[in-house]
């Protein structure tokens, strides 16, 4: 099934979000009566698994879907600069596209799928809606304040192989070659995914790749909470490694075939 994408800009007008929407170029009798947002992950991540991330929208379309990906406030080609980075108003940016999906797609519910930081973001927008279906989390970032502190040495390693260093004094507000707002570092430090109170959805894919994090207290505090959680484990250590090179970056099609037979699963 050959796909139609449509590059377009949304949201209000001085803060406008770009995105690139997917759709199934021949809808008879498949195409899905919920939509996909993919929710991607920050600074070298989101470099590193752009390619990634366009073949997984490419399988959704062949599987029926409609998907928006799309680049946060202040990243990519989206308006804004890194001084108002913040997860609140990145929050916000995925609240608009759903209903920039739902508008152009004509379908009333959406799935989320979010990978690292963008999954820690899609949990928190769906706790607060009532139109998402599916959530996937792939690694999510559970504790705000390890994910800067495995950053911030990965940061380290990064200058240990490099030719220039920065100046004096600029550690603290650069990571990986991304800037640091303080905003941006405080909301961090406060991410707790183990304080969610509410449930997010009725069912939920949680995908666990990185060897050195345990999603296990995760999966159990979201059940808890009522939401029946699959737990899929693909061992894949230096899948988030910062690299010099991207164009190494592999793309994992074992994943991203078992998000989208997940998908399929929760609305057959």
């Amino acid at each position: 099934m050959r796909e139609r994408l449509t590059p377009l800009y949304f949201g209000s007008l001085g803060s406008r979000l770009f995105g690139c929407l997917h759709q199934p170029g021949n809808t008879a009798g498949k195409a899905r009566d919920m939509g996909v947002i993919l929710c991607a992950p920050q600074g070298h991540e989101y470099i590193q698994f752009h390619r990634a991330l366009r073949q997984l929208a490419l399988q959704l379309t062949g599987a029926g879907y409609s998907v928006l990906r799309f680049d946060f406030s202040g990243c990519g080609d989206s308006a804004g600069a890194e001084d108002s980075w913040g997860l609140s108003r990145w929050e916000n940016d995925i609240s608009i596209a759903i209903e920039e999906l739902k508008q152009q797609a004509r379908v009333e519910r959406v799935g989320l799928i979010g990978l690292r930081l963008g999954a820690t973001l899609a949990t928190q927008v769906a706790g607060q809606r009532d139109d998402v279906d599916a959530l996937v989390l792939w690694d999510p970032v559970v504790d705000g304040a390890a994910y800067l502190n495995e950053s911030r040495a990965q940061h380290e390693r990064m200058l240990s192989y490099a030719h220039v260093l920065p100046a004096s004094g600029t550690a603290e507000d650069e990571i990986l070659g991304f800037a640091l707002p303080q905003q941006l570092m405080e909301e961090l430090q406060g991410v707790d995914l183990l304080a969610q109170h509410e449930q997010l959805v009725e069912r939920l894919l949680l995908i666990e790749s990185n060897d050195d994090v345990d999603q296990g207290p995760l999966r159990e505090h979201l059940s808890n909470l009522g939401t029946q959680v699959e737990h899929r484990r693909f061992s894949n250590p230096h899948l988030w490694v910062w690299v010099e090179d991207f164009g190494k970056v592999h793309v994992p099609r074992q994943i991203l075939e078992s998000l989208v037979s997940w998908l399929g699963e929760v609305q057959a």
